[in-house]
């Protein structure tokens, strides 16, 4: 006997808020802050790795862009798997592999082996984060899941801007490599609580015809009582189920969908690393320490936080792709005002602003990738779909040691990235006729 996934999720929505619900949310939210935060501190650290190692900028580009690759590589792979084999053994897989990645950087004895660790971190964060979104999203009724992923993803920036913040407090006490044994031991602890007290999604379970038994234990641990024999009938048949391919993506429903939102995350997440991953070494740059560096560069991600949640709040009355429209154009001139750094107040308030305009959009943008795709197909929709954002982090981030060393300036670079904004925000309005619904 099958459970129909339509009754599954008709009864995850009937379940009543309670707190192993909000523990889920926690958890998922921890892995995700640990996960930025491990993609985060190379950036805030590369200055001090680059005088430890004797390094050139390009070199050190090359060290930012080994974790994107691999962010790509995880990405890319990962949304199938988690599409067959279930969300949760990816989850822990990938969660178990940045985390031994990271304390392996910390251990590093030259650069190569240091952009060889930095890879196998990315790989580890490009697998779980597809899967924690997918997880999340078949764990919570429809009404709240819009909001709450775009809560959960906040912790990307949380995660990101706790590196800066922890870089501009400890690195002259622990040094660079300390940061990395942090960024390592906080994944490996969250292990055991995932195993423990995270279910696999009953929808994905129903979807792969799993017995009632393992259908009924995963719910219980959403806090359902025990369902009645109506949730398996009718029985869906085996042969019915199918598995999550790139090809469907492209199918007549959903390609339009699926170029609009690769494109919007390609730009986006370009724009965005060019400016998280260098504008520590830019503000460096002016002669203030790294510390002070550190700090001030962090509230771009603390922005980008704030903007996380006003976004998320704001989704619940307004269509989420109007936030990031409005905030993407109203951000388009935010890069001009931090591309000259100086040490004013004005200056880490432009910072903050600039984040909030940026990265918040991204968290609303990634809830919307998760919630327009169906079950069969939504790992490897939201993996897909991340993926093109990885590939424009990597071709902005990286592509930043090539431009300096063809002598174009850090603040022109950084300057440039008003104009990729300013067309994020011109392709909102399309991909917003498309979806039609006004929440996703």
């Amino acid at each position: 006997m099958h459970a129909d996934p339509k009754n599954i999720a008709e009864a995850i929505d009937n379940i009543p808020s309670n707190q192993r619900r909000r523990n889920i949310i926690a958890i998922c939210f921890a892995v995700v802050a640990l996960e930025g935060f491990d993609a985060a501190i190379i950036g805030f650290i590369a200055p001090q790795i680059a005088t430890h190692f004797g390094a050139k900028p390009a070199e050190i580009s090359a060290a930012i862009a080994a974790g994107m690759f691999g962010l790509l590589l995880g990405y890319v792979t990962a949304g199938s798997v988690a599409d067959t084999r279930g969300r949760k053994p990816v989850l822990v897989a990938g969660t178990l592999a940045f985390g031994l990645a990271t304390l392996a950087c910390a251990f590093s004895a030259s650069l190569v082996q240091l952009l060889a660790w930095r890879f196998m971190t990315g790989v580890g964060v490009g697998v779980a984060m597809p899967a924690v979104a997918a997880l999340l999203a078949e764990l919570l009724p429809a009404r709240r899941r819009a909001s709450a992923l775009s809560g959960v993803f906040c912790g990307f920036l949380f995660g990101s801007a706790a590196a800066g913040f922890l870089t501009g407090h400890l690195i002259d006490a622990i040094g660079w490599q300390g940061l990395l044994l942090l960024g390592g031991i906080g994944p490996l602890l969250l292990v055991p609580v995932i195993l423990a007290l995270l279910p696999e999604s009953p929808t994905f379970l129903a979807q792969i015809g799993a017995g009632p038994e393992r259908i009924v234990a995963a719910l219980a641990k959403l806090g359902a009582s025990r369902p009645g024999a109506a949730l398996f009938e009718p029985p869906t048949p085996l042969g019915a189920i199918t598995k999550g391919s790139v090809a469907q993506l492209f199918g007549t429903q959903y390609r339009s969908t699926t170029v609009l939102l690769w494109l919007l995350m390609f730009l986006i997440l370009g724009g965005f690393y060019v400016i998280a991953s260098w504008l520590p070494s830019l503000i460096e740059s002016t002669g203030q320490s790294v510390a002070m560096a550190s700090r001030t560069a962090s509230l771009f991600q603390f922005g980008g936080l704030a903007g996380a949640l006003v976004g998320a709040f704001a989704i619940r009355r307004i269509a989420p792709l109007k936030f990031v429209g409005i905030a993407l154009l109203i951000g388009a001139a935010s890069p001009l005002m931090i591309a000259s750094p100086d040490a004013t107040a004005r200056y880490a308030v432009a910072v903050f602003c600039s984040g909030f305009l940026i990265s918040g959009p991204i968290v609303v943008l990634n809830a919307i990738a998760v919630a327009a795709y169906p079950t069969q197909i939504r790992s490897v929709g939201a993996g897909w779909c991340s993926a093109l954002g990885r590939v424009g982090s990597l071709a902005g981030a990286g592509s930043v040691g090539l431009l300096i060393k063809a002598g174009v300036g850090l603040p022109d670079i950084i300057a440039a990235v008003s104009v990729t904004v300013l067309v994020c925000a011109a392709i909102v309005p399309f991909l917003f006729r498309k979806l039609r619904e006004p929440g996703v």
